[in-house]
């Protein structure tokens, strides 16, 4: 589902196939053609804040599961568990960052939503037109995301690789996510006991607010970061999230599981 790629490769194979595409067809004169930017493949981040006290954010994850399905690898999503409907961590499923990301982006009523980072607080109505408005936008920044286990089995070693034809300052997040957590939820007047959460924020990587980095035009700029697993983490559900973005908000996303040695 996840790869990792480097865009020097991707650049040197389209090269290669135009040279051999058309090399029989273009006469002396007619040689150099400017080319414009790769667009790659745009993703989309929704950052969702919801509570294992919210009666109505059962509801929430509803309309998630179906914008997952509907579509895929091209959406990514971060439960992050916050305001006074959440439970703190170890007992619940709220870490302290959650309140500042929810303070940040005037949250008020749960479950509610911030789409790219550019949406502002989005009731579970609007996220569907939201999402579809986002993933229609073109990006030319390359995003490569791998993470595995050290050799200890005591951190993950995370490696991103960003790249752009042009130049741009921005910041680079990197977040713990998990999938698969069963514990309780509250739904309407009843509470769940054996609800499988997914999605849900763990850790901050590299700070709250992520690491400022600096792009050259065409230029691969690689980073390693690293974060100390933690003893409620289970590391077949775990998986990294990384996205850089700027004042304009969130330009490219991506998702990496954990790689075990």
């Amino acid at each position: 589902m996840f790869k990792h790629i480097n865009i020097k490769y991707i650049a040197l194979s389209l090269g290669l196939l135009g040279f051999v595409a058309s090399c029989d067809h273009i006469s002396e004169d007619d040689r150099y053609i400017e080319t414009t930017p790769v667009v790659t493949a745009r993703k989309v981040l929704l950052e969702e804040f919801t509570g294992q006290f919210c009666p109505n954010c059962p509801e929430g994850h509803a309309v998630i599961e179906s914008l997952e399905e509907q579509y895929g690898d091209e959406l990514i999503v971060v439960s992050i568990h916050a305001g006074h409907f959440g439970v703190s961590a170890p007992a619940g499923l709220m870490e302290p960052e959650g309140d500042e990301y929810a303070n940040r982006w005037g949250i008020e009523a749960y479950p509610s939503a911030v789409v790219d980072r550019n949406s502002g607080a989005l009731g579970r109505n609007q996220w569907s037109t939201a999402v579809r408005d986002e993933i229609s936008k073109e990006t030319t920044l390359y995003l490569g995301l791998y993470a595995e286990q050290s050799a200890d089995y005591k951190n993950i070693e995370i490696t991103t690789n960003l790249g752009s034809p042009e130049a741009r300052n921005g910041s680079l997040q990197l977040w713990v996510v998990e999938n698969d957590i069963v514990t309780f939820q509250q739904d309407g007047g009843n509470i769940i006991p054996d609800y499988t959460h997914n999605n849900v924020f763990r850790a901050c990587v590299n700070g709250l607010w992520g690491q400022e980095v600096a792009l050259p035009a065409n230029e691969e700029v690689t980073l390693n970061n690293s974060i100390a697993i933690q003893d409620d983490w289970v590391l077949r559900n775990v998986y990294i999230v990384g996205f850089y973005y700027d004042a304009s908000g969130v330009i490219q996303v991506e998702r990496c599981p954990v790689s075990n040695l």
